[in-house]
């Protein structure tokens, strides 16, 4: 396991330290042959400081899932299905409880839309027969609040966007901006343009905690 790494933070004492342990590893070499996977990977991820700081949650995610996820990231799409294959979530997102992130949509021009017609894994057509299916990356710092679901038209969620509860995503989001509803829209910016400008050059999102929170300071935010 790494350095123990705790941070003070709201009169609380955590640790921010991104952490492996051995067993972590073993898990993350051999899940796709263990039995109930997602139970064990719920104690590895607990045993390594929970979602916030656990690399063999993100080592799984990555290799079985097609999920890759940035530090100090965490919620309900670090949770294996809820977010499709070629997801890429930056650093210190906070993403709600019950978030979808879907990668394909049935084909509604076909003359059937039952996935035996289109998903090759259902082994009644070939490859080249699949739906089209994108990725979509959320950037750093970004808030998505619960039950959105983000619709295969959605391929970017931009650094420090909000996205409201409850909405449908259905196309990109801006940096900074804050979207609503179903289907979403955006209804402010988020920051002074200085600020925004600021964050952008000094790129807090890629450090530790400690400096990240220092960079913070610096640029004024006062880490409330």
């Amino acid at each position: 396991m790494s350095g123990t790494g705790f941070d003070k933070m709201g009169g609380s004492t955590v640790p921010t330290e991104m952490q492996q342990s051995w067993c972590g590893r073993v898990v993350a070499r051999h899940f796709a042959a263990l039995p109930l996977k997602r139970r064990i990977l719920a104690l590895v991820s607990r045993s390594e400081g929970g979602q916030f700081t656990s690399l063999s949650l993100r080592a799984i995610l990555d290799r079985h899932y097609g999920v890759r996820v940035g530090n100090h990231s965490y919620g309900s799409l670090l949770e294996p299905g809820m977010a499709d294959r070629d997801t890429v979530i930056g650093s210190y997102v906070s993403i709600g409880p019950n978030v979808r992130r879907l990668g394909a949509a049935h084909p509604v021009d076909s003359l059937s839309m039952h996935p035996y017609w289109y998903n090759p894994v259902l082994g009644l057509v070939p490859a080249d027969a699949d739906v089209e299916r994108t990725g979509c990356e959320i950037g750093h710092e970004s808030w998505i609040g619960a039950n959105v679901t983000i619709l295969p038209g959605c391929r970017r969620i931009g650094i420090g966007a909000v996205v409201g509860a409850g909405a449908v995503v259905t196309r990109d989001v801006p940096d900074f901006a804050v979207v609503v509803g179903s289907p979403a829209r955006q209804i402010a910016e988020r920051l002074t343009e200085d600020q925004r400008r600021g964050l952008l050059d000094a790129r807090p999102w890629e450090l530790a905690p400690a400096d990240c929170r220092a960079a913070l300071e610096r640029l004024g935010d006062g880490v409330r």
